[in-house]
């Protein structure tokens, strides 16, 4: 059983925009092995953009796209996905707010990725609490998306401090979806009463230990190292603190 390759999103948005490459090799250095939002490669020579990144030896993860853009642009997510060498492609959000709106999408979901699957390329949906906290007679928003969506062309990227937000267990929802998870995100938490609590990854209370084991189990292919707002270090302290507190606790 081997561990999923670590992954980054976020955190070093500023350093990018400063220095994307030298950001990149840091990054690297690290012992990271991928980026999500692989759209930053495209922007001048994308071609030359994915060889440098590639030497770098790091990946691109997913490619991120929208409701709106699966209904009017999928053609376009499609070419850039495969310009920047990303076989995801991830939807980050949608509101989930009743069965009715939870079921177009999930219409909307299984047409786009039933087109990406021909292309090679899973169509991911990603998480927060309200998946789980919003219920319609008894059943939570992402037990819908889960039933109504196409096992072989749908798939979720399952962030384990929403769900642990959404007053679930990881654990348990990553082997309940097993198979339909190529990705998570990790996150840490320290305190699960209140929004906004993120701190670095293995010094919150999220069960990060149970969750890789579980995503190693069930053939999870990438961990994504992310916290939304930084507490008390730099982004490069972080990144590299959440790298280490992963490798001490030897969940690398």
């Amino acid at each position: 059983m081997n561990s999923p390759k670590l992954g980054l999103i976020g955190i070093m948005h500023e350093e990018m925009k400063a220095d994307l490459w030298g950001t990149l090799r840091r990054i690297a250095e690290i012992g990271y092995k991928g980026i999500e939002g692989a759209e930053l490669l495209l922007p001048g020579d994308t071609a030359e953009n994915v060889r440098r990144f590639k030497d770098l030896g790091l990946h691109a993860i997913t490619f991120s796209a929208s409701r709106e853009s699966l209904r009017g642009e999928l053609d376009s997510v499609i070419a850039n996905a495969k310009a920047v060498g990303s076989s995801n492609v991830t939807v980050w959000w949608a509101p989930c707010s009743s069965k009715e709106e939870l079921l177009q999408d999930a219409e909307l979901y299984n047409a786009a990725g039933a087109r990406l699957a021909e292309e090679g390329i899973k169509l991911c949906y990603h998480n927060h609490d309200h998946e789980f906290l919003n219920v319609f007679n008894g059943v939570s928003a992402m037990d819908i998306l889960v039933e109504y969506t196409d096992p072989k062309s749908v798939f979720f990227e399952m962030d384990v401090a929403w769900i642990t937000m959404g007053k679930a267990d990881p654990v348990q929802v990553l082997r309940k979806m097993a198979g339909r998870v190529p990705s998570i995100h990790l996150k840490d938490v320290y305190d699960t009463n209140q929004k906004g609590c993120w701190t670095t990854v293995g010094t919150g209370v999220v069960d990060l230990a149970g969750s890789i084991r579980a995503a190693a189990e069930t053939g999870v292919e990438w961990m994504v190292v992310e916290q939304d707002e930084l507490r008390n270090l730099s982004p490069y302290e972080t990144i590299t603190a959440s790298y280490l507190n992963l490798k001490e606790a030897g969940l690398l």
